[in-house]
């Protein structure tokens, strides 16, 4: 299983990277530089949770408060899946697309579900950034094949975005549906506060984060109107680690945690 999901997160990889590039003089560099940097942060975040939550390490305990959360552990998850709705305008096929990371996502809740009960731990990973994102290039991938014109399209994109993203978040917490909900809804930020629902490690539910994805792909058809790259920014060197890490971000984002938890895991064996 892991080397089938290995495989597919590659293809992926590679198509993004494919999907940012219309000819060899025109890629869409920028993209990946942004993208990079938003798993940048993610992996930055994830690091300290870890330490501080997981290992139980006083250790960047102030940087969990409601404040900080919203200003720094937010942009990352924002930034990466606008980018990503962006990034979608570019791909010639979205629902092949959403298959391959609904793969990817039911694999990495299976093994951290296996690791959970084995280990009698807390590694759940139940509904996080890339079961999101397969979500939403799945209805992205639908929407695309309806006879709308363009204009059309972005305006519903936009008002989509928006509603996901100021409007439904406050119907789940003025009715406390988080905890009052059902656990099957738990995908769309409905009862995963419920006391039969496992901790997990990471969770970002579609809403209301999957408002960043249709802006973002709103956005792409303003930006690069037909798929189409018109002027290539941040080509230069001191862009190549950021872009380097935005062309690889599913494959760096789906082991990132295991690996950051194992590492520590060694550093407090071997300390």
């Amino acid at each position: 299983m892991l080397s089938s999901i290995g495989m597919t997160i590659q293809s992926i990889d590679t198509s993004i990277a494919a999907n940012t590039t219309i000819s060899h003089k025109h890629r869409a560099t920028e993209l990946d530089v942004i993208r990079g940097f938003a798993i940048f942060l993610t992996i930055v975040h994830h690091f300290m949770y870890d330490v501080h939550y997981i290992f139980g390490y006083p250790s960047f305990s102030w940087l969990f408060g409601k404040a900080m959360e919203s200003f720094y552990h937010l942009p990352g998850y924002i930034i990466f899946l606008g980018v990503s709705g962006v990034s979608s305008s570019f791909s010639r096929n979205n629902l092949k697309r959403s298959g391959r990371l609904a793969l990817i996502s039911i694999g990495l809740t299976l093994i951290t579900s296996i690791i959970s009960i084995v280990t009698k731990s807390d590694y759940y990973i139940l509904w996080q950034m890339l079961h999101c994102l397969a979500f939403s290039t799945m209805l992205n991938g639908l929407f695309e094949r309806t006879a709308l014109k363009e204009k059309t399209k972005i305006v519903i994109l936009l008002l989509t975005g928006f509603l996901v993203v100021f409007y439904l978040p406050h119907i789940i917490r003025t009715f406390k549906l988080d905890s009052k909900g059902s656990p099957l809804l738990l995908p769309f930020g409905i009862g995963h506060l419920r006391p039969e629902v496992p901790a997990m490690i990471d969770y970002l539910p579609l809403i209301p984060y999957s408002g960043c994805f249709f802006v973002g792909v709103a956005l792409g058809k303003i930006i690069y109107p037909d798929g189409k790259v018109q002027k290539p920014y941040c080509t230069g060197k001191v862009f190549k680690p950021l872009a380097f890490m935005g062309r690889h971000s599913l494959l760096i984002y789906a082991i990132h945690q295991p690996l950051l938890i194992a590492l520590i895991w060694l550093w407090t064996k071997i300390f």
